[in-house]
C-alpha cells in the first residue's frame, strides 16, 4: 500500500484535484444572467437559477470528451443516466455556489501570484524559465490574447480562494496516523489448514433429475444471443492511395501559386514597460498612472539608462517584466493596434514616447528587425511534398469513397462488386450479437466491437430484407458496410448439449457444502480444546504482507479477535474450506521515515477532500440550493425491481 501511494503521488494528486475541483481551475463561470429568462430551470443558488440551456451544454462537453476518449466504441445512451444527469448538474450547482461565495467575499488575486501562476506554466517554459514567444503561441492556439488570459485567470484564481484554503490547512492527527500505521503493519502468526473440496467430489453422488431440476430453474443461464454471420468489406485510405506519388513539378507549382504561404513577414522584437490601469478606473487614478509613465519615460531616455533594470522594477505587465520587459519577436496583427503602430514607427534601438492602449501606459523600445522574406523552395520542399500528398489522397479517396458507396447501395444484395473494384477483401465475421463483446477488438479490425455496426447489422433491412448496409465510418478514412449471411435467433442450449457441464457445477457446489460443514463441525472442536493437529507449519502475515495468503483468508485473520489465543476462524474459499489458527500478535517496527511522510500526505488529502466536500454543503445551506421539480426529475435513480 505505501509503496503504490510512493509511486503514484503525483497521479494521486492530480486524480484528487479532479475529484474536487473538476470545473473549478482555468475554466471560468460564465455570467449565469445572461442566459434567456424563460429557459427551464433546474436549480436555484441564491435565488438564481440554474437552467436547462447550462446543463445542455455541460453534457454537451461531457459527452464530446467521453466520445474523444473511447472512439468508436462510444455510444451515448449507455451514459445518459439519472446518476450522470445528477453528477453533471452537482457539478454545475457547485460553479455557482463557489462563483458567488468568491463574489460576495470579495476574493481577488494579485499581480505577483497572477505572474508566478503564468510563469510556473511548463507549456509557456523554455529551458526551465518563462518564455514570452511560447506564451503568446500557445494563447494564440487557443484563440486568446494575453489579456483575455490573464483577465480569466485572475477569475479563476480567485474562484480557487474559496476551497483551497480549506485542503491547505488540513493535518492528519498524529494519534490517527500512529493508529493507522499500527494497524495496517500489524503482524499475526498463523497455521492453516484446508479441507479441500476435492476431497469429497467422489463422494458426491448427482442423479438425472438433480440436472433435470436445477436446468428447469436455471434456462436463462443457457441461453444463446440471437447472433449473425456476418460478411463486411472496408475501405481505407492506404487502400487507394498507397500509390501516391509527388513530382518535382508538382513541387514547383504548389510552390509558385502559393509564394503568399511562404512569405514571412517583417518581423520586429521589443521590450517594454507598462503601467497598468483598469478601463473602469477614475480620472484621478488614470492620471496618475499617467504620470508616472510620463516620469518613467523620461528615465530611460536620460543618458546611460538602463532599459532593462528600469521595466524589471516597475513594469507591471507579469508576463515580461520578470525577463527586463522582452516581448520577444512579433509581427503585425499580433499586438493592439496602437501598440503595434507605435513599434512599427521606431527605428532599431529607438524608444518611443508613452502610449495608451486598453491594457494601461506603455513606453517602448525596439530591440530588433527582421525584414519580409520568401523562403527558398530547398527549405518548404519537404512540407510541400507532404501537402501535395495529402490533398491528392484525400481528393482519391472522396472519390472512391463515393464509388464505394454508390456500389453498396445500387447493387443492395451482395458486397463483392464493391470489394473487386478496389480489391479489397470480402471478410467474415461469426456469431455477431448485439452487444459488443468485453475488451472487443478495435473496431477498425473487428466490426463486432463497434456499435453502430452492431446497429446496422441487426436493423430490418440488413436482417430481414437482407440488403447491404449503408457505408458506416469506423475511422477517420475508413469505411465499412456489412450484410447478414446467416441469421440464428436466441436460444436455450438443450439440456443434453449442457448435462455434463451442470453435473459438474453441482458436484462442485455439493462437495463445497460438505467441505464448510466438516470444516465447521473441526472449527467448533478447535475452540472447545485447542490442537495443532493437521495445520500447515506457522507463517507471520500482515495487511501489507499478506505471504500469499487468500484475501478473504487474511481478512478473517485480522479481523479476529485476540484478547486469547489461539483464536480460530474459518473461511471457505470455494474450492476449500481453510481454519487459520492465530498463536501470537505483535506490532512491527514502524516504517521508515519517508514512508509514514508519504502515507501522512495521502491521509492529509483524504481528509481535505472530506473538509472541502463539507465546505460545499455548507454553501448549499448558505444559499438555500434547491432543486426544482424539473431538477428531481432529470436526476431521479429508479431501482428496477427483480
Amino acid at each position: 500500500m505505501f509503496e503504490t501511494i510512493r509511486n503514484h503521488r503525483r497521479w494521486m494528486q492530480f486524480v484528487l484535484l479532479l475529484l474536487i475541483l473538476p470545473s473549478f481551475v482555468f475554466v471560468g463561470v460564465q455570467g449565469y444572467s445572461s442566459f434567456m429568462n424563460n429557459d427551464k430551470s433546474l436549480a436555484k443558488v441564491d435565488g438564481e437559477a440554474v437552467s436547462q440551456q447550462e446543463y445542455d451544454a455541460a453534457v454537451r462537453s461531457r459527452l464530446d470528451q467521453l466520445r474523444s476518449m473511447m472512439g468508436p466504441q462510444f455510444d451515448p445512451a449507455a451514459f445518459d443516466t439519472p446518476v450522470m444527469r445528477k453528477a453533471v448538474l452537482d457539478e454545475l450547482i457547485n460553479t455557482r455556489l463557489i462563483a458567488t461565495e468568491a463574489s460576495k467575499a470579495h476574493f481577488s488575486a494579485s499581480d505577483e501570484r497572477l505572474r508566478d501562476t503564468i510563469q510556473a506554466i511548463p507549456a509557456v517554459q523554455e529551458d526551465g524559465r518563462f518564455s514570452n514567444t511560447r506564451y503568446r503561441e500557445a494563447l494564440a492556439a487557443q484563440g486568446m490574447t494575453p489579456v483575455m488570459f490573464e483577465s480569466q485567470l485572475r477569475r479563476d484564481l480567485s474562484l480557487q480562494q474559496v476551497l483551497a484554503p480549506v485542503a491547505e490547512s488540513v493535518i492528519m492527527p498524529s494519534s490517527v496516523l500512529d493508529r493507522l500505521i499500527a494497524i495496517a503493519t500489524e503482524r499475526r502468526q498463523v497455521q492453516t489448514l484446508s479441507l479441500s473440496t476435492s476431497t469429497y467430489l467422489p463422494q458426491v453422488k448427482i442423479t438425472d433429475a438433480d440436472v433435470k431440476t436445477f436446468y428447469d430453474a436455471n434456462r436463462r443461464a443457457f441461453e444463446l444471443p440471437e447472433r449473425v454471420d456476418a460478411q463486411y468489406v472496408v475501405l481505407d485510405q492506404n487502400a487507394v492511395t498507397s500509390k501516391i506519388s509527388v513530382s518535382d513539378a508538382d513541387v514547383q507549382s504548389f510552390y509558385d501559386q502559393n509564394q503568399a504561404r511562404f512569405r514571412q513577414e517583417e518581423q520586429r522584437r521589443a521590450s517594454h514597460i507598462l503601467i497598468t490601469v483598469d478601463s473602469g478606473a477614475s480620472a484621478a487614478d488614470r492620471e496618475a498612472a499617467r504620470k508616472k509613465a510620463d516620469d518613467l519615460a523620461a528615465q530611460v531616455k536620460a543618458p546611460g539608462a538602463d532599459f532593462a533594470k528600469l521595466a524589471r522594477a516597475n513594469s507591471q505587465d507579469p508576463g515580461s517584466a520578470a525577463n527586463g520587459g522582452d516581448l520577444d519577436w512579433f509581427g503585425k496583427g499580433q499586438m493592439v493596434k496602437a501598440f503595434e503602430d507605435a513599434a512599427f514607427g521606431l527605428k532599431n534601438g529607438e524608444i518611443s514616447g508613452v502610449v495608451p492602449t486598453d491594457y494601461g501606459f506603455h513606453i517602448i523600445k525596439l530591440t530588433g528587425v527582421r525584414p519580409a522574406v520568401v523562403k527558398p523552395l530547398a527549405e518548404v520542399k519537404a512540407q510541400i511534398q507532404t501537402e501535395v500528398r495529402q490533398q491528392q489522397a484525400a481528393r482519391q479517396f472522396a472519390a472512391a469513397a463515393e464509388q464505394f458507396t454508390n456500389l453498396v447501395y445500387e447493387q443492395s444484395d451482395t458486397l463483392e462488386p464493391a470489394a473487386s473494384k478496389f480489391g479489397l477483401k470480402l471478410q467474415t465475421a461469426e456469431g455477431v450479437t448485439r452487444t459488443a463483446p468485453p475488451q472487443a477488438p478495435n473496431a477498425a479490425a473487428d466490426i463486432r466491437s463497434n456499435p453502430k455496426v452492431l446497429q446496422a447489422l441487426f436493423s430490418e433491412e440488413v436482417l430481414r430484407e437482407k440488403r447491404n448496409s449503408g457505408v458506416i465510418e469506423l475511422a477517420p478514412n475508413t469505411l465499412v458496410a456489412v450484410r447478414a449471411a446467416r441469421y440464428q435467433a436466441a436460444t436455450v442450449r438443450p439440456l443434453a448439449e449442457v448435462s455434463t457441464q451442470i453435473t459438474n457445477q453441482l458436484k462442485q457446489q455439493k462437495a463445497a457444502d460438505m467441505a464448510r460443514a466438516a470444516g465447521e463441525t473441526r472449527l467448533k472442536a478447535l475452540q472447545a480444546a485447542d490442537s495443532q493437529t493437521g495445520f500447515a507449519p506457522a507463517v507471520t502475515v500482515a495487511r501489507n504482507a499478506p505471504q500469499g495468503m487468500p484475501s478473504s483468508v487474511l481478512g478473517a485473520v485480522m479481523r479476529a479477535p485476540t484478547d486469547k489465543l489461539p483464536a480460530f476462524v474459518g473461511v471457505s474459499t470455494g474450492d476449500a474450506y481453510v481454519i487459520a489458527r492465530v498463536s501470537k500478535v505483535e506490532a512491527a517496527p514502524r516504517p521508515a521515515a519517508n514512508v509514514v511522510e508519504n502515507e501522512k500526505s495521502t491521509l492529509d488529502r483524504r481528509y481535505a477532500q472530506a473538509e472541502q466536500l463539507a465546505v460545499l454543503q455548507a454553501l448549499r445551506d448558505k444559499y438555500g440550493v434547491k432543486l426544482t421539480a424539473d431538477g428531481t426529475a432529470l436526476t431521479t435513480v429508479t431501482t428496477a425491481q427483480p
